[in-house]
C-alpha cells in the first residue's frame, strides 16, 4: 500500500559541498518525488541554485529527519533521510536544478504523475547548493510504494 509523507528541513545553511538533505530508498522499494519546495529565510536578496541529484555512498549518515505521514494511520516511511556525513556522497547525475531567492522567494517543483523522480532499491537523492549558501527551508513530499 502506497504512503504518501513529507521531509521538512528548516532553516538551514546551504552548502556547495555538503547535501542539505539525502534521500535514501528502502531496500526493494520504491519512492517517488512529487514535489520539492524550497524557501529563502535570509533578510537580503542572494541567487541560490540547488541541485536535485543521484548520488552514491556517504559514510556515516547522521542528522536523521523522519518523513511525516500525511494521514496520521500510515505504517512509517522505509525511508532514511539524512542531513550530515562524515564522508559526503558522491553527485551523479543532476536531475533538476531550482534558483531560489534568499529573500523569501519559494521555488515549487511539482513533478507530473509519470514525471516524478523515482529512487528504488537503496538508490540515494541528494539535495545541494551548486551557488549560494543561503538560509533556506526544503520541504519534500514523496510517495512509498
Amino acid at each position: 500500500m502506497a504512503g504518501i509523507y513529507t521531509i521538512t528541513r528548516t532553516s538551514t545553511a546551504l552548502s556547495t559541498t555538503n547535501d542539505a538533505m539525502t534521500i535514501i530508498a528502502p531496500a526493494s522499494r520504491t519512492v517517488r518525488i512529487l514535489s520539492i519546495r524550497i524557501t529563502g529565510g535570509a533578510t537580503a536578496s542572494a541567487y541560490n541554485e540547488v541541485l536535485i541529484s543521484r548520488s552514491t555512498g556517504g559514510t556515516t549518515g547522521g542528522g536523521a529527519i523522519t518523513p511525516q505521514p500525511v494521514v496520521v494511520q500510515q505504517a512509517a516511511s522505509g525511508c532514511t533521510v539524512n542531513t550530515t556525513w562524515s564522508v559526503q556522497p558522491t553527485l551523479g547525475v543532476t536531475l533538476d536544478r531550482i534558483g531560489v531567492n534568499a529573500n523569501g522567494g519559494i521555488a515549487w517543483v511539482p513533478y507530473l504523475r509519470g514525471q516524478e523522480l523515482e529512487l528504488r532499491n537503496s538508490e540515494q537523492l541528494s539535495i545541494r547548493s551548486a551557488s549560494g549558501t543561503s538560509a533556506v527551508a526544503i520541504t519534500v513530499t514523496i510517495e512509498e510504494l
